[in-house]
Formats: C-alpha cells, structure tokens, sequence
C-alpha cells in the first residue's frame, strides 16, 4: 500500500476524531483541511469517502465492534474506536479495498497511536470479524422494530422512534436508506450568465453525468462529480452548488426584477444569491447573519456569481430594527435533520432536547420577522428540517398570537407535489430525492 494511501486513512481518523471527539462539524473541517493537504487528488477522494462513510454507518459499526471487542468498548479510548471504526467501515462496505489493505493500515495507524498493544488489539478484533462475519445476528424487526431500524440503518434510536410514530414502519426504513446513500450533488444555474442546456452540453463534453431537476427549471443534478469547484464554469460564476430543496423558500417569495427583499438569517448564502440572481441589479437583499466568516463567505458568492443586488448585514436576527419592507425569507437556524444524507455527522451531535432549544431561538426570530413586515407583505419560513415542533407546531402557534397573519395556500411558483393539506410545503428525502426542508408563505393582511 502506497505512503500517501496511509496518509489518507490516517488523516481520516485524525478527522473523525475532531468530528466526534472535538465537537467540530464535518462540513468545515473537512474541506478546510482538504484545500490545505498535499494530498493527491485520488487522496483526498479516499478521505471523503472515508469520513462521510464511516459517520453514516457509525452506529452500525459500532455495535458490530461491540460484540468482537473484549472488554468496554465505549469506554475505550476514542482514537482506538476510530481506527477500528474506518477498518471495519472499509471491509464491510468498500468492494474496491481489498481486506487485506484495511486490516493492514489499520494496524500500522494503531501502532503509531498506542503501541504494540492497540496493533495486537485491532488485528484481533478485524481477524475475528473475517472469520464469522456471516453469522452475525441484528435485532429483529419483528420483537424490536426501534432497534432493529437503528442497528441495521445507523440512525440513534430516539429519532428513529420518533419517524416511526410519524411515518410508520416503511417509511422510516426508506427515510433512513436515503440518508445512507452517497448523495447526488446538485447545482442552480446562474440564469444572468448562462442557461441549464449550455451546462449540461459542458458537462457532457467534460463526462461528467448530469441531468435536469424533475422539479425546478434552474437546477441540476449531478453524479460522481468530482471537484466541481476546479471547473472553470464554477469559478466563472455559470453555478453554484445547492440542493434542490432550497428553491422551495425562495419560489414562495415570488420576486419580480426590481424587488427588495430582507433575508434575515442568510450565510452562507445559497438562497441569498438566488435572490438576489431572481431580483437582479435594479433589486437589493439585505442579507443578515450573525457571524462575520460566515458573511464573508456570502460575500465571496456573491461576487463569484457576479451578483451586486446583495447587501450584507452583521446583526442578529432576534433584535435588528430595520425600516419595515414587503418580503421576508427567514430561513430559521433548526436541528438539520432534514439533510442528514449530506451532513451524517448531524445524526450523532443532535439530542431530543435540542430541537426544543433551537425551537425557542426560532420564536425569537419569527416575533421580529412579523414586526419588520409591512402591511400586505410577504413572509416566508423555512427550515431544512421536517420535525414539527421546528415547523408546523411553531407556525400554528404563531398564527395564533398574530390573527393579522394568515398561510397563502395557493402559490403558484412552486410544484404542487410538495404541498400540503395545511398550505405549507415539504419536500421528503426518501420520496423527493432531495434534502428534507419546510416552508410556509405566511401574508401580513392587517
């Protein structure tokens, strides 16, 4: 096995371990640590997919590992449950390592981590898995549905028993299958300077795979991409990279050429930018975050896309007083367990209390959200997450309080396939083959 091959599996469970030990999220760790590697190009692959996979199937490693680890293997040392982690993730689930290779690093990482011990001990355990790996037996769906679903599909058990009451058994089995999968990428089309049929000819010409959103006329998607960021395309401003989902918020605004819109919580600025590419030079989005990179990453968007409606705004989004204006996207911080296929990493920090705790901070931003609306104006909420406490609950609640607020439940912007009975609208990973997100286009008719 080449050097380089090492170095990559190393730096993968160097990167988990910040990720599950430090607290720190895959999708900033990752690619920072990525841009600065010496890695090659064929590395770096390695690595994501090293990451990415092993987060996913986690869970489901980990209770594989239990039943060949001798002794606690939660109290183990967590670099140790990392290095047996990327072994197992590779034997069980990568056809083009052989096993042989995985074993093998593995031991040398553990042996460069703790010493002769950690090698002996991971040799022993991956050697054990070989030899009897084809009798393991998994909960059974039948006795234990809840920790049937959570060991086979790597999900925690307490979201799995909550989608079970929500979705039934099938669905939630499909919904877990989807997060699993390695997510297609999609992109939105700069309509100010090219059109989807020119990029799907220089994808074609470049063999990358591509195809038409079923569902949004600006989109595409992608598979196997690769760096879609070293195109020229990319750093020409033709696109940018978006889940589908997102046009889902920013549709519901309806904007025209001209409008001013206030995009109260916008880094990193996916939807900003398609505000601001929908309202044009004549229109302005004042685009409001709390943390200065994260607007300095907006920024640099938006100057890729050659965009000079967007006007950032350092501020909270709970307090800013700003004079009152006709259209409103507040795309609320939420627990993200609506894109978990993207970010699996999210399945493991995220606990039931926290989707009321970020649920009080949602509240917040609602209250000034409705006094900064004009009279007749529009507002549109959104999250990419499907839990109703986050959602459908705190709409209701709402309205509750501001009877002068009422749901718009005709759009006509948006594809009727992701509404619903109560006027609001949800795309769902495992039927829609996109991110999980919510929206409501709420009308100030007071």
């Amino acid at each position: 096995m080449a050097k380089s091959s090492r170095s990559a599996r190393k730096t993968a469970v160097e990167l988990l371990e910040r990720i599950c030990k430090n607290g720190e999220y895959s999708n900033e760790i990752i690619p920072n640590t990525l841009q600065k590697s010496d890695l090659s190009q064929q590395d770096k692959s390695l690595v994501l997919e090293l990451v990415n996979g092993t987060l996913r199937w986690q869970g489901h490693l980990d209770w594989i590992l239990k039943q060949y680890f001798h002794g606690n293997f939660e109290k183990s040392p967590d670099m140790l449950k990392r290095i047996l982690e990327v072994s197992l993730y590779q034997i069980r689930f990568l056809d083009k390592v052989p096993e042989y290779a995985a074993v093998s690093e593995g031991v040398k990482i553990a042996k460069e981590a703790g010493g002769q011990p950690w090698g002996k001990l991971v040799n022993g355990v991956l050697r054990n898995y070989q030899r009897s790996c084809n009798s393991i037996k998994f909960p059974a769906v039948d006795s234990d549905p809840v920790s049937a679903i959570s060991v086979e599909h790597s999900h925690p058990e307490w979201l799995v028993q909550r989608w079970l009451g929500r979705y039934g058994l099938e669905n939630t089995i499909q919904f877990c299958e989807h997060n699993n999968r390695r997510p297609e990428i999609s992109l939105r089309t700069n309509l100010r300077r090219t059109t989807p049929a020119a990029l799907l000819t220089e994808f074609e010409k470049s063999g990358i795979q591509a195809k038409p959103s079923k569902y949004f006329d600006d989109f595409i998607k992608i598979s196997h991409p690769g760096d879609l960021t070293e195109l020229p395309s990319f750093q020409n401003g033709l696109f940018a990279i978006q889940d589908e989902s997102t046009a889902l918020a920013t549709q519901l605004l309806a904007l025209e050429e001209g409008d001013t819109v206030l995009d109260m919580c916008a880094a990193p600025g996916g939807k900003t930018c398609h505000m601001g590419q929908l309202v044009g030079d004549e229109g302005k989005v004042i685009a409001v975050d709390i943390k200065t990179n994260r607007l300095n990453l907006l920024k640099e968007n938006a100057a890729r896309l050659g965009l000079k409606s967007i006007q950032a705004l350092l501020g909270d989004a709970s307090k800013i007083d700003l004079p009152k204006i006709d259209k409103i996207l507040l795309d609320a911080p939420c627990s993200g367990l609506g894109v978990l296929s993207k970010r699996a990493d999210l399945r493991w920090k995220r606990k039931p209390q926290d989707i009321f705790n970020v649920r009080k901070i949602q509240k917040r931003i609602l209250e000034n959200a409705a006094r900064l609306l004009k009279r007749g104006g529009t507002l549109v909420y959104s999250t990419c997450t499907l839990e109703p406490e986050e959602n459908e609950k705190l709409i209701e609640e709402f309205l509750k309080i501001h009877s002068k607020f009422q749901v718009d439940r005709d759009s006509d912007s948006v594809h009727r396939t992701f509404s619903t009975p109560e006027g609001y609208w949800t795309s769902v990973p495992y039927e829609h083959k996109m991110d999980g997100v919510f929206a409501v286009k709420l009308i100030n008719s007071n």
